[in-house]
């Protein structure tokens, strides 16, 4: 009897509205249904989650294979080289496939799990070495920013001659995440592991590139390129700074001019560390007197001989005809010392000049004649260009590869519009639980009033009392169960339509007392 009655309530309801309001109604119930439904699809839809991504075709194949075998959904993007499954089940299913060794393109030391008979020292230490590599590159990929790596080890065959005894060395080359960097510490960490891994590996003998062909152990304390002492490294560090600037004030420059990933600014400066001391004496061609000496010697000679055996009794005859022996002599002897004049300049040259540089523009596009001379002389004054050191600029018009940032512009699209469906689920299904709402809201007044009998007395004696006080004139509405049609049934629904009109009236005229009116009204109800 309770669910006929609500049935007929409905009913009741339903044919009291008017067409519109039906229409609307029913076009609110189909859109809170919808809404319920994706939103109810949406919570109910597992979430996927990248199992392996870049994988190549081979290992995409296994896991694919292993994943139908294990009966678990999966979902494949990225052309084929992601693969996505339930992320409830992500880990798991790591754990699961590692395990079953589908993933391993390369094997480590399990290669030495089953022991092979008749193998040489040769094919064993080629094994050690090819499984070694493995494992390194394992570590190597545990790295957050890395994702891939390889490895290469030369080891060379042990010598009893120590002069034919080569070292070890090895190359990393590292795949890594895109827009990730490693910093110099986390370079010099992966040659530090390879170092210990490997006996008498040496850091100086370990090179580490990525993907482009960039040297990330140059720069770095261990390898050979980098200087032994700590001085040297400061001076390194101090020539890379000084490029840096140059380069970041002609970049930001070129990204004014011909607009942002036109060009590309490189410097390489030459710089002179060495302290010199210059010591340099220049003497004047005239200088003051500092000292005179002056020696002047008188005497007079005599006829007398002198005594036996000397000078004066030993002349022939003929010499001391034409020299007689008697006379005087007079001599004089002046010596002048001078002090030259000299000017000391004492010198000493800081280190860090600027011997050369050599500077690099790479313009995406065809450059004219006309732009490409003006980018040199702009260069040319941004760097301080010298000829005289034997300065270089060179500006070249290089396409520019610019598919890793299409890939990556797509990707975020593709992310953004994943949001946004999302975004629009969660909007459909509020509106569809708002709609949901608004229909029990409407069902339970609907009920309310029918219990209260507000179909068949009109309206509640507090309504009729607000109103007699605020001066409408409201009297029941009597609504009379459906009948034959007569004459007193028709003036009394005019009398009810003109007072309805009349009470509209005094409502245009007073809002205020209308409002207590309906106040009362839904106070009572």
């Amino acid at each position: 009897m309770k669910l006929k009655h609500i049935l007929d309530r409905i009913k009741g309801f339903w044919q009291g509205l008017t067409p519109g309001r039906r229409s609307a109604l029913l076009a609110v119930s189909i859109a809170a249904l919808l809404g319920a439904a994706f939103l109810l699809q949406w919570l109910l839809k597992p979430q996927y989650a990248p199992l392996f991504t870049n994988l190549e075709q081979r290992d995409a194949a296994a896991v694919v294979e292993k994943l139908k075998e294990m009966k678990v959904p999966y979902q494949l993007a990225g052309e084929g080289s992601t693969i996505l499954v339930p992320k409830g089940q992500l880990y798991q299913l790591r754990l699961d496939l590692a395990s079953a060794g589908v993933l391993n393109s390369g094997r480590g030391f399990e290669l030495f799990d089953q022991n092979k008979l008749g193998m040489t020292d040769f094919e064993r230490n080629l094994d050690y070495q090819r499984a070694l590599q493995e494992e390194l590159r394992r570590t190597i990929v545990a790295m957050d920013e890395v994702e891939d790596a390889r490895v290469h080890l030369v080891i060379p065959q042990p010598s009893v001659f120590l002069q034919e005894r080569q070292p070890p060395s090895a190359a990393v080359m590292l795949k890594l995440k895109p827009l990730a960097n490693l910093k110099p510490e986390q370079v010099k960490g992966i040659m530090e592991l390879v170092a210990a891994s490997v006996a008498g590996l040496k850091l100086e003998n370990i090179r580490v590139i990525d993907m482009y062909g960039n040297v990330l152990s140059e720069g770095v304390a261990g390898s050979d390129a980098v200087p032994s002492s700590q001085k040297q490294q400061v001076q390194m560090e101090l020539k890379r700074q000084y490029e840096r600037d140059l380069e970041q004030r002609l970049q930001a420059m070129l990204t004014q001019i011909l607009g942002p990933g036109k060009a590309v600014a490189m410097v390489t400066a030459d710089l002179n560390f060495d302290q010199q001391e210059i010591t340099q004496t220049v003497w004047g061609k005239e200088g003051a007197l500092r000292s005179e000496q002056v020696k002047t010697e008188e005497g007079t000679t005599g006829g007398a001989a002198g005594a036996a055996g000397t000078a004066t009794n030993t002349q022939p005859p003929v010499y001391q005809a034409i020299n007689p022996a008697t006379g005087n002599y007079n001599k004089s002897d002046t010596i002048h010392n001078y002090e030259l004049d000299q000017t000391l300049t004492h010198t000493i040259v800081a280190p860090g000049q600027v011997r050369r540089l050599s500077t690099a523009v790479a313009v995406n596009g065809t450059v004219t004649p006309d732009l490409r001379a003006q980018i040199q002389n702009i260069v040319t004054a941004a760097i301080g260009f010298d000829p005289a050191r034997g300065d270089q600029i060179n500006v070249e018009p290089i396409p520019f590869d610019d598919s890793l940032q299409q890939q990556l512009a797509a990707e975020m699209a593709a992310r953004e519009q994943r949001l946004q469906q999302y975004r629009q689920y969660l909007l459909w299904g509020g509106a569809g639980l708002a709609a949901l709402l608004l229909l029990a809201v409407l069902v339970v007044l609907f009920l309310r009033r029918r219990r209260q009998g507000g179909l068949q007395a009109g309206l509640p004696p507090a309504a009729v009392t607000a109103g007699m006080r605020a001066g409408i004139p409201v009297e029941p509405l009597i609504v009379e169960p459906a009948g034959p049609v007569d004459v007193e049934k028709e003036r009394q629904e005019a009398e009810r339509k003109a007072k309805m009109d009349h009470l509209r009236d005094i409502i245009r005229q007073r809002p205020e007392e209308a409002a207590l009116l309906v106040k009362a009204w839904l106070a009572e109800d």
